[in-house]
């Protein structure tokens, strides 16, 4: 049994190199990874804003960090604008839109209109929805 054992540890098995992946990227690689990453620093990115913003919802826990709902989502990182997590104070949520560089102070219920900055509550869009259905 013991040479056995030998054996088996002076001829470790042999490994096909095809089987193998490789480490590193190759050359071509290496340029495209390095022509997006100049890409990204150098053209501006081109988001378009959307016409209306609606914080739909916001829990604020003293333990872990706030999560807000604007546009049926809870990402910070939208098309067009950033939610300020860090800037949540008591109930106003702070939007900041990309393409003029302005923060928006929203409530959870509230829209916007971004082309002439009219903020709504949703509870008087759905009384007037109501009103008109009469």
């Amino acid at each position: 049994m013991k040479n056995y054992l030998i054996i088996l540890l002076l001829f470790p098995p042999l490994v096909l190199a095809d089987s193998l992946q490789r480490l590193f990227t190759t050359a071509q690689e290496r340029v495209k990874l390095e022509v997006n990453r100049n890409k990204s620093n150098n053209e501006p990115m081109t988001q378009k804003t959307p016409s209306y913003i609606t914080v739909n919802g916001l829990i604020i826990r003293s333990n872990h960090p706030a999560t807000v709902w604007v546009n049926n989502s809870n990402e910070i990182y939208q098309e067009g604008f950033t939610v300020k997590l860090n800037e949540v104070n008591k109930l106003t949520t702070p939007i900041f839109l990309s393409d003029s560089e302005r923060v928006v102070l929203l409530k959870p219920g509230q829209t916007v209109n971004i082309l002439d900055g009219q903020i709504t509550d949703s509870f008087k869009l759905i009384s007037k929805q109501i009103e008109i259905n009469r």
